[in-house]
C-alpha cells in the first residue's frame, strides 16, 4: 500500500493531467450524445459555419497527444518550442495526406476537379495517409532542426494512438466506418454495450443497402488502440526498450489490429484498383506490421549504440 501511495505522489502531475483528459473526453461524449439517436453530427453551427463532431474529436485527440508529448519531452531533453513548431506543419500535412490517400483508393469516388479532391466535408480521411505523411515529415523536420529523430518518434507514437482512439468517436457520430450487420441483442446483452452506443449503431448502410444494427468497429479499434497506449506507457519505463523503439511498437500494434478489423468486419473498404484486395489490410500487414518489425530489427543492427529509453530520462526534480 505504501508503495502505491509513493508511486502516486511521485507521478502526481501525470495522474492529474490524465484524469483531466478522461473527464474532458467523458464530457464531450455526454454532450455529443444528448437526446435520442441518431445523434447530430454537427457540434456547432453559426449561420453557414458548421463544425462537425468529427472535427471536435480529432482536434481533441491532437491536443491530448501534444500535451502528453510535451510532458514527456521535458523528461528526455526535447524543447517544447520544437514540439510546437512541428505541430504547426505536421497537423495540416497529415490532413492533406489523409485526404489524398482516401481519394487515391476510394472505389466509389468520382473526383472530377481539384475542388472535389479537397472537399473534405463530403468525406473522407484515411488514417494510413496521415501516419505515412507525418513519418516522412518527421525525417525532414528533425534534419532541419538538428534534433534526435529517435526522441521525436518516441514522442509521436503515443500521440498517434490517442488521436485514433478519440477520432473514432467522430466516426461514431457520423454513423460510418462501421462493421457488418449484427443484432441489438448481441450488442446490448452479449457485449454489454451502453444503450447510447447501441441505439446509434442502427442506421442505413449504403455500402450494403440495408437498415440494420452494425458492429461498432469504431469502438473495437478504439479499445485495441487504448490498450496499445497503455502498453507503450508501461514499456517506456522498462529496461530493454531502446530510444526510438516506440514507433516500431506502434506500427506493429496498430497494423495487427487494423488488419483484423478491416478484413473481417468493415463494410466500406478502400480497394487496390479493380482488384478485390483491401488496400488498408494490405498496408496494415505489409507497411505497418512488416515495417515495424523490420524497423526494430534494423535499428538493432545499425544503431547498436542507442541507449535504453529509460536512460534518456531526467527526473523533474533533477532538472
Amino acid at each position: 500500500m505504501n508503495n502505491i501511495v509513493e508511486h502516486i505522489k511521485k507521478h502526481q502531475r501525470n495522474y492529474i493531467i490524465g484524469s483531466a483528459m478522461v473527464v474532458w473526453f467523458i464530457l464531450l461524449v455526454t454532450i455529443a450524445t444528448r437526446g435520442d439517436a441518431p445523434y447530430e453530427s454537427i457540434a456547432i453551427q453559426v449561420g453557414s459555419l458548421r463544425v462537425a463532431w468529427y472535427a471536435v474529436f480529432i482536434l481533441t485527440g491532437i491536443i491530448f497527444g501534444a500535451i502528453m508529448a510535451m510532458e514527456e519531452a521535458d523528461l528526455i531533453g526535447v524543447k517544447r518550442d520544437d514540439i510546437y513548431d512541428g505541430l504547426l506543419y505536421a497537423v495540416p500535412l497529415a490532413i492533406i495526406g489523409a485526404r489524398l490517400y482516401y481519394v487515391m483508393f476510394d472505389p466509389n469516388g468520382t473526383y472530377e476537379s481539384f475542388i472535389d479532391v479537397i472537399n473534405i466535408p463530403n468525406g473522407g480521411l484515411a488514417i494510413h495517409g496521415a501516419v505515412i505523411t507525418t513519418l516522412v515529415f518527421i525525417i525532414f523536420f528533425t534534419k532541419f532542426k538538428k534534433l534526435s529523430i529517435w526522441k521525436l518518434l518516441d514522442l509521436l507514437a503515443p500521440g498517434f494512438l490517442i488521436g485514433q482512439v478519440l477520432g473514432r468517436w467522430g466516426n461514431f457520430m457520423n454513423q460510418e466506418a462501421n462493421g457488418i450487420a449484427t443484432t441489438r441483442d448481441f450488442l446490448r446483452n452479449t457485449l454489454k454495450l451502453p444503450k447510447f452506443i447501441v441505439d446509434n449503431m442502427y442506421f442505413y448502410d449504403s455500402n450494403v443497402g440495408e437498415t440494420n444494427y452494425y458492429h461498432p468497429t469504431f469502438l473495437y479499434e478504439g479499445v485495441w488502440n487504448f490498450f496499445g497506449l497503455i502498453l507503450m506507457l508501461v514499456l517506456r519505463r522498462r529496461k530493454g526498450l531502446k530510444s526510438g523503439d516506440l514507433i516500431g511498437v506502434y506500427l506493429i500494434w496498430y497494423g495487427l489490429g487494423r488488419a483484423v478489423i478491416e478484413q473481417y468486419l468493415r463494410t466500406d473498404p478502400l480497394m487496390l484498383g479493380d482488384t478485390n484486395i483491401r488496400i488498408n489490410v494490405l498496408n496494415s500487414i505489409v507497411l505497418f506490421m512488416g515495417g515495424g518489425i523490420a524497423y526494430l530489427i534494423l535499428k538493432r543492427v545499425f544503431f547498436k549504440e542507442l541507449p535504453d529509453y529509460v536512460d534518456t530520462i531526467t527526473p523533474r526534480e533533477k532538472q
